[in-house]
């Protein structure tokens, strides 16, 4: 039982972590994609206070889960731990949303959206293949555990999105 919970509280942080993330991706991209603060040059667009906030907590969150959930996943069941790796496309294909849905729909006074097309194509690239490996990381979980382990996993990351909705609108 130990297993599961670490299980469920690093995938909680991963999915935490890629979700603020996503959210501080997009405010970045809502100002024109890039900002700055500080420094000795003149600062033309300063970041957006909950784009810092999401970046700063989300990025060490994501991490960390990642290796709390290897731990819990190595408790859990043999072959737990390979739904991690589905970690990767659900950064990359979110990602790679953003950079399309803004190259199609740019924010205001914004000349161009290439870069952002061609992000956007990489980044889901990058990403898509790895969703081909779900059946073969499913069947490798323990068959006797392998429904605990997927229902630990789901709710695990519902909550971790849950968690960084309610954060991102705290913020606002």
């Amino acid at each position: 039982m130990l297993g599961y919970l670490i299980f469920f509280i690093g995938v909680t942080l991963l999915a935490y972590g890629i979700t603020a993330l996503w959210f501080g991706m997009r405010d970045v991209m809502d100002v024109g994609g890039y900002c700055a603060e500080g420094g000795p040059y003149e600062i033309r667009q300063t970041c957006p206070d909950s784009a810092e906030l999401l970046m700063f907590t989300g990025i060490p969150a994501g991490i960390i889960g990642l290796f709390i959930a290897m731990l819990g996943a190595g408790r859990a069941a043999r072959g737990a731990g390979g739904l991690l790796l589905l970690g990767w496309p659900a950064l990359f294909i979110s990602l790679g949303y953003n950079f399309i849905d803004y190259a199609i729909n740019p924010p205001e006074n914004m000349d161009g959206t290439v870069g952002w097309w061609i992000c956007g194509v990489i980044f889901g690239l990058m990403g898509l293949p790895a969703l081909l490996g779900i059946p073969m990381l499913v069947k490798a979980i323990q068959p006797e555990r392998r429904t605990a382990v997927l229902m630990t996993f789901v709710l695990a990351c519902g909550a971790g999105i849950v968690l960084g909705i309610v954060i991102r609108n705290a913020i606002g």
